[in-house]
């Protein structure tokens, strides 16, 4: 029978054989078929039924470049490929991806980049292709090539856009279940961890999960976290599946302008392209082992940056990596966080029982090489089994180690030191220094000697001075921040033992001269006593015998001058009793207080001497001690100062009293020259008072003296 007539059998046909390819693509992408399945039948239908020698999927993607990914052909069928290349120009990536609409390519002739070589290299002369449009984002394309040289009809580019339609259906299903399945699997990965986290496991366990469940999970060439030092550097503190030339424990310096350093300095999450244009050391190195590009996002630990969660990759990162990633780093942090916590109230246990330990020894008074080993060897155990060195600062620009726990120098070694290293500066500035690396150190051949790469050292104070130093040194690297703070009160109690045991010496020689003082002032007194005033007595008791005799005889000449000779005798013993009472203490003193007992001194100076005593009654014990200050003081100035005139200024103020003796004269005065000054320490000290000498050389002697005056004693 005739075909009906007015009907087109052919586009019948075509149309039928249309629907037929449809539909089976649609049954494909309605069951669920993987993505893999559905390309290469897609290609095929569209293959089989457009007139073409070939026909291609690609995928394009945001950094201008696309993956080739099934091919199929009259001859050998379908084929995946995979390949990835620049757009180029005039293809049909570069034109689709420009207008986002259906285009033709009538001639490969002018066409450049490696996309248009591959084509041409297949024989393609012209074709048409239609955009895979997915979320309203150009996924890719499909493309029917000709390698014969006939054009492609008009209609062509509908009949691919009906195809790209069903496939952006079967591709947006399918990422929203892969969308699905990795909202799953990323959930289930931040629940391993955030468990983990949760057993108070150690902080590079933790660590070390965060990076392999993140780069499981995103996809990447590696993960790694870094941590900020506070010059900017970073560390490697964890990372999975590492390149060559990656490792945990790496630092490298601060500086350049990839996705680490744009996160130090906004804070916020950062993704880098291509590392190739990137400056700094991380980059430089990533690039070389053919990382491409890299993302980063920031580790917040108690509302600081404490570093960053960095994934890199090979090829273009997947999209809204950066989000993933935070989910992941946020994780890192609160981990960091809470095991900082409990690793900071561990070592403040740890550290105060050392230092109770330690102050149980100084508060006990034990012997100084005996705490100074206690400090060193508990601060070690403290800082993690860092070598330990304590040192004492001598005159000379020098110092002696006196003990150690694993470190360099034996006790007893003596080190000179030059201007701007660590002992000089310790020393000048009274605070804590820091080394990171001694090879940049004016000491560095020393520290090589020692086999030192960086130290930190706490300066021990004693009375206003810096005695010496304790210090903690490495072999290999810097040493964490934070340990000043630990070393310093370790380095606060040796002070605190050198100052008592110092205290004690200085207690013992200050007995020790008050005993001598007052045994050699007896012997004084017995022997002034002997040679002078019982010589006279013993005369004077002879000569009276012997004016009995006289008198008794009837010799009255010789009997009143026998008398004469004994009083004589008498009057010169009395004489010198008043003299050595007066030593002891005057009379004068007793009845006029502190005002009379120096006007009785004076009468008999030798240089005019200014007195200025507003001083009322006051207990015993510091009126003795204030006379005894100023006629010693004077003394020193008849005997030693060769001065012109001297004053003595005392008044009361505040509870207690204030004395000052000076002269003009040529000063130079020591307290420990057996000026007898070095008694007079120890007199005002035991009262609780202070003594000052001032003597500079050429401008006469000052010595100011303060004595608690107590309650005045019953007279």
């Amino acid at each position: 029978m005739d075909p009906t007539p007015g009907i087109d059998l052919d586009n019948l046909r075509r149309s039928a054989a249309e629907q037929a390819a449809l539909r089976r693509v649609a049954t494909l992408v309605a069951r669920g078929a993987a993505r893999t399945e559905i390309f290469q039948a897609l290609v095929t239908e569209v293959g089989m039924l457009i007139p073409a020698t070939d026909a291609a999927l690609v995928r394009l993607h945001s950094d201008e470049t696309v993956t080739m990914i099934g091919r199929w052909n009259e001859f050998t069928g379908y084929q995946s490929i995979g390949l990835r290349h620049p757009f180029g120009s005039g293809t049909l990536a570069r034109v689709i991806w420009d207008t986002r609409r259906p285009s033709r390519i009538r001639s490969y002739a002018n066409s450049s980049g490696p996309l248009a070589e591959m084509i041409r290299g297949w024989g393609w002369r012209s074709s048409v292709g239609a955009p895979v449009v997915v979320n309203a984002q150009v996924w890719g394309l499909t493309a029917v090539g000709s390698t014969n040289g006939q054009i492609h009809p008009p209609g062509t580019e509908e009949q691919l856009a009906a195809f790209t339609e069903l496939l952006a259906s079967a591709i947006a299903n399918a990422q929203s279940r892969e969308e699905l399945e990795q909202l799953a699997a990323e959930q289930a990965a931040l629940r391993r961890v955030a468990e983990l986290a949760a057993h108070d496991a150690p902080p590079e366990e933790v660590l070390e999960k965060v990076a392999a469940e993140a780069s499981g999970l995103v996809g990447v060439a590696f993960t790694t976290l870094l941590r900020f030092e506070p010059d900017g550097a970073t560390e490697i503190v964890a990372i999975h599946d590492p390149p060559e030339g990656f490792a945990v424990g790496m630092r490298a310096p601060a500086g350049g302008d990839g996705a680490i350093q744009r996160v130090r300095r906004t804070g916020r999450p950062a993704r880098v392209h291509r590392l190739t244009e990137m400056s700094g050391a991380w980059a430089a190195l990533a690039a070389r082992q053919g990382v491409l590009s890299s993302a980063a996002a920031p580790i917040l630990a108690e509302d600081r940056l404490w570093g960053v969660l960095v994934a890199a990759g090979r090829g273009a990162l997947p999209p809204q990596i950066e989000e993933k990633l935070s989910r992941f780093a946020e994780l890192a942090g609160t981990a960091i966080a809470s095991s900082q916590a409990r690793a900071d109230v561990q070592a403040l246990a740890d550290e105060q029982a050392a230092l109770l330990r330690v102050a149980e020894q100084v508060a006990l008074g034990g012997a100084s090489d005996t705490v100074f080993a206690a400090v060193a060897a508990e601060a070690r155990q403290l800082l993690n089994g860092r070598p330990m060195t304590l040192v004492r600062f001598e005159e000379d620009d020098s110092l002696t180690v006196i003990s150690r726990s694993g470190g360099p120098a034996a006790p007893g070694t003596r080190i000179a030191y030059r201007t701007a290293t660590m002992p000089d500066r310790v020393r000048r500035t009274a605070r804590t220094v820091r080394v990171d690396d001694y090879r940049v150190e004016p000491d560095a051949a020393l520290a090589r000697h020692y086999g030192l790469a960086a130290s930190v050292a706490a300066p021990i104070a004693v009375e206003s001075r810096v005695w010496g130093m304790l210090t903690a040194t490495s072999p290999v690297g810097p040493l964490a921040h934070g340990v000043e703070e630990r070393l310093q009160r370790f380095a606060n109690l040796v002070g605190t033992a050198v100052s008592n045991a110092t205290s004690r010496a200085q207690l013992i020689a200050s007995r020790a001269r008050v005993l001598t003082t007052a045994d050699e002032t007896r012997r004084r007194l017995q022997r002034d006593v002997h040679d002078g005033a019982q010589q006279r007595l013993v005369q004077t008791i002879i000569t009276l015998k012997l004016t009995r005799q006289s008198l008794s005889q009837g010799d009255v000449p010789a009997g009143i001058e026998g008398v004469d000779e004994a009083l004589n005798h008498a009057q010169r013993a009395a004489a010198e009793l008043r003299e050595l009472v007066r030593g002891i203490l005057p009379a004068a003193l007793s009845r006029g207080g502190l005002r009379g007992g120096v006007e009785s001194l004076l009468t008999d100076m030798a240089l005019p001497v200014e007195a200025t005593i507003d001083v009322p009654r006051v207990a015993v014990e510091a009126e003795t001690t204030a006379y005894f200050v100023i006629a010693e003081a004077l003394t020193n100035v008849v005997k030693h100062a060769r001065a012109d005139r001297a004053w003595v200024r005392a008044g009361l103020s505040a509870g207690e009293l204030h004395i000052e003796v000076g002269d003009d004269g040529v000063g130079g005065a020591q307290a420990a020259g057996g000026s007898g000054l070095t008694g007079l320490f120890d007199r005002v000290e035991a009262l609780g008072g202070q003594l000052r000498l001032s003597s500079p050389a050429g401008q006469g002697t000052t010595i100011s003296a303060t004595v608690p005056v107590g309650e005045p004693s019953p007279r």
